[in-house]
């Protein structure tokens, strides 16, 4: 057999390693594809973390949430009626109260029936009014209905309607019944056009549907707020130019609204002999007006939070002048500059809802002037730091004797 070459000599063992070399190299590619298997698992385990621990969900929250409260509206309430009874206290002003009823009561059963004669129609008119109001009795609906009715019978008592129209618009015994209001204002009206114009104006008040004012959106709505008027406020003004003492009360609270607070003012100081309500209003806004703020539009960033905060909420309210926004707005950001908590809730509040242009909206700008934002979930409708004025208890209230009204505040004092 004849020799190879050198060359050839040389490559057989290598030809014949080549399965081994071939195993090496297997098992390291192996071992290879297998560490990088692992590395990428490992490096999975480390990207994929357990569900809920760093996924973040996202939250449609909005940025400050309003708590709705149920309490009443208005910045203006009725005068408190004090509820109790003088007509079981063994005093001299018990004593008095029974003698004064029985004589009321004998003087209503004259002639064959309550209200056929003027004296009678006239105390049954006043029981009535007596027991609507509670005056030293405990307030009865039912029974002063009665005594309107026995007292508008024959007509003796034109007032006496007015008695009716409040009862079957309140329903003192029974659901209201606005068509019967209706007909006693039109008998009212024949004597008594004031009252029966007010007592309408009431009645169609209530039935007529919120009216929502349009956003008003520009500089000017902001420093100039719009005038809220008074729903069918022409028939209110007619009341008042015949002299009714309601409509005029009603008339100078919606000056306040308004912030025509010096002419609010001045009407309840003229109505305030006639009218407790107007008496007690001219000493809330007085008592307002002097605790209100120095404001100054010189307050800057040197002043103190303090300052800034109250003049802010003073325009923003129009406590002691007319609101005006913008100024509020600057005054805001000044004490929220300074550290103010408050304020800077505030501003948040207020920009949570623009117009769909980008504005603040002017109506949520008014729902916010008394926002109480000291509180972890702001409030609104909460008048803080402001007193009620007061309305009288009742459209009835005036036409009551004041020896009778007296007795309605002394219960209970």
């Amino acid at each position: 057999m004849p020799r190879r070459s050198g060359a050839a000599a040389t490559l057989m063992p290598r030809i014949g390693a080549a399965p081994s070399a071939m195993l090496v190299v297997s098992l390291l590619l192996s071992w290879g594809l297998v560490n990088a298997r692992v590395r990428a698992q490992e490096v999975q385990r480390i990207e994929m973390a357990p569900p809920g621990t760093d996924r973040i969900e996202p939250r449609n929250d909005p940025p400050m949430r309003i708590e709705a409260r149920n309490d009443p509206p208005p910045r203006i309430q009725a005068a408190p009626l004090v509820r109790g009874s003088l007509l079981e206290a063994d005093t001299p002003e018990g004593r008095e109260l029974r003698r004064d009823l029985r004589a009321l009561e004998r003087q209503a059963d004259q002639g064959r029936t309550p209200g056929s004669t003027r004296s009678s129609a006239q105390a049954a008119w006043l029981l009535g009014l007596i027991y609507l109001h509670g005056a030293g009795v405990p307030q009865n609906g039912a029974l002063a209905e009665g005594w309107f009715d026995k007292a508008a019978a024959f007509g003796r008592e034109p007032w006496a309607y007015a008695g009716v129209a409040w009862c079957a618009m309140e329903g003192c015994h029974g659901p209201p019944d606005a068509d019967a209001a209706r007909r006693a204002i039109v008998r009212l009206r024949a004597t008594h056009p004031g009252r029966a114009d007010y007592l309408d104006w009431v009645l169609t008040t209530r039935q007529t549907p919120l009216q929502i004012a349009s956003p008003r959106n520009t500089t000017q709505a902001m420093m100039e707020p719009e005038l809220q008027p008074l729903p069918h406020q022409r028939l209110l003004e007619r009341a008042e130019a015949e002299g009714d003492l309601q409509a005029k009360i009603e008339l100078a609270l919606n000056d306040v609204a308004n912030n025509r607070v010096d002419e609010a003012l001045r009407a309840f100081e003229r109505l305030a002999r006639q009218s407790r309500a107007a008496r007690d209003n001219v000493q809330l806004l007085q008592a307002r007006a002097n605790s209100s703020p120095v404001l100054r539009s010189n307050l800057t960033a040197q002043s103190s939070v303090q300052d800034l905060l109250a003049g802010a909420r003073a325009y923003h309210r129009g406590d002691g002048r007319p609101a005006n926004y913008v100024e509020a707005i600057r005054l805001y950001r000044l004490a929220a500059d300074k550290g103010s908590a408050e304020a800077r809730k505030m501003l948040e509040l207020i920009y949570s809802r623009p117009t769909s242009t980008g504005l603040v909206d002017i109506g949520w700008m008014q729902q916010l002037a008394y926002a109480n934002t000291a509180t972890m979930i702001p409030t609104v409708g909460i008048r803080a730091n402001t007193s009620m004025l007061y309305r009288e208890p009742t459209p009835l209230f005036d036409l009551m004797p004041p020896e009778w009204q007296a007795r309605v505040h002394a219960i209970g004092s």
